[in-house]
């Protein structure tokens, strides 16, 4: 891998993130949002998905390659039709051209969703998949960008450690032994419900356990890099490389509602402490072999003052916006009756001169608040573009506001007004400046998928 111009040993940290699953945020003022926040939290990794039709623009993997940030890159290809191998070997000169040392695609092909009908049920499935990955490796290999190995749904509908075991073997068998010391490993750390300590033992910890067992302790969980390590070791010869993805996602099989609960967030929080040596047990740390580990999603101000170190200046001066500001004890009701206290007749035409008609939607939210007891409802933020939904989008969409008996609409200031926010999880349904006017103000926003699972 030094022979790309790419060193794993460059920084020491392991922290990565991953960016979001839409076109719309490669933009200069979406980097410069979320630019500081990755840095502050130690950012040593993103994982960014490819959109289908375009590629990821030259200057944003300039500006994350500037303060040292690695990107991972996915593309979204079908296993059964994937692109020429024309195609795909200029995409490849692309990215080595921009800077891309890594590159991932073909993911979860132990899932039944991840072919077409017809080749998942025909026989030979790993040898078949070997020789459809390794043909688009070697390209890889050959425009000098690292292949990842895809990841591998925990479990899977094809048992996900036979699948590695026999993808291997398989390899071996037919490949040159470069194209083994050319790849790097991945491993999903979902927590699958499951405390971040679920699995920490390994597999000798653990009686063997039997495939799709119910109620036992099994492979399935954040350390799931110590599973695939063994069988990596055994039937390599030695310790390779390994990056963690999708790390602290509670449960990609809750359904179609992405709620984060209370013992979610702890589990990620104790994630990114694990990260930052925060912990003060030295069995659950994360070994060399693992390069980076990737958190699902991006950066939080609760997630930074999780990771970021406390106690020196350079960090408080650097990371003074993820510290807590003193009033934000202060109730809003109290907050807003400061305000007025302290304006006078000549400042608020000063104001009204210079926001216009704004200013009036805001008091009319603001005295909401306080006439409500200091408690808006959970509200629905519609894109605008929500007739092009389809009718069982839409209904998806019924049932949340149904179940959770919250206010919908596209207005932005009713939005602002509320503490909980509910958005489509595709941000592209969104004006960029949408999103950054509700994490200022402090909404907690959840996002509600309109796919269903597999897609």
């Amino acid at each position: 891998m030094e022979a790309y111009g790419f060193s794993a040993n460059r920084k020491s940290k392991k922290l990565g993130f991953h960016y979001y699953k839409d076109a719309g945020h490669f933009d200069d003022p979406s980097l410069d949002y979320w630019l500081p926040k990755l840095q502050a939290a130690g950012t040593s990794w993103l994982v960014i998905y490819a959109p289908d039709n375009s590629e990821i623009p030259e200057n944003f993997i300039i500006r994350l390659r500037e303060v040292r940030i690695e990107p991972i890159i996915v593309l979204n290809y079908a296993i059964s039709e994937p692109p020429s191998p024309q195609i795909f070997q200029q995409r490849m000169a692309y990215y080595h051209s921009i800077g891309i040392h890594m590159v991932q695609f073909f993911n979860r092909p132990n899932m039944r969703s991840s072919w077409s009908a017809e080749d998942w049920v025909k026989p030979g499935l790993v040898t078949r998949f070997i020789r459809k990955f390794a043909d688009y490796a070697t390209i890889c290999v050959r425009e000098k960008v690292i292949p990842l190995f895809p990841l591998l749904e925990p479990g899977g509908d094809y048992w996900d450690l036979a699948f590695l075991r026999s993808s291997i073997k398989q390899i071996r068998k037919e490949f040159s032994e470069s194209l083994l010391s050319n790849m790097v490993f991945s491993a999903s750390a979902c927590l699958n419900k499951n405390l971040l300590s679920w699995n920490e033992a390994g597999p000798s910890g653990y009686p063997p356990a039997a495939p799709y067992a119910e109620g036992v302790v099994d492979h399935r969980g954040f350390y799931l890099f110590q599973w695939y390590e063994e069988i990596l070791s055994k039937e390599i010869g030695k310790n390779v490389p390994l990056l963690l993805m999708d790390a602290g996602l509670w449960d990609a099989k809750a359904g179609i509602f992405d709620v984060v609960t209370r013992e979610s967030k702890q589990q990620y929080l104790n994630i990114l402490n694990l990260l930052q040596d925060v912990t003060l047990r030295s069995s659950g740390k994360i070994p060399s072999y693992v390069l980076s580990c990737c958190v699902y999603k991006l950066p939080s101000t609760e997630s930074l003052s999780a990771a970021v170190p406390s106690g020196s200046e350079a960090a408080d001066g650097l990371y003074a916006f993820g510290t807590k500001n003193p009033e934000d004890d202060i109730s809003f009701p109290e907050k807003v009756n400061r305000f007025l206290r302290k304006l006078s007749i000549s400042n608020l035409l000063q104001m009204i001169k210079k926001v216009g008609t704004n200013i009036a939607t805001n008091i009319q939210y603001a005295g909401r608040y306080v006439f409500q007891g200091g408690s808006l409802k959970e509200y629905f933020l519609l894109p605008e573009v929500s007739s092009l939904f389809t009718e069982d989008q839409m209904n998806t969409i019924r049932q949340y506001i149904k179940i959770h008996k919250c206010t919908s609409g596209n207005d932005l200031n009713e939005a602002l007004a509320s503490k909980n926010v509910i958005m489509i999880d595709d941000q592209a349904l969104y004006p960029a400046y949408m999103l950054r006017q509700l994490q200022d103000r402090g909404c907690d926003v959840h996002t509600v998928s309109l796919q269903t699972q597999g897609d």
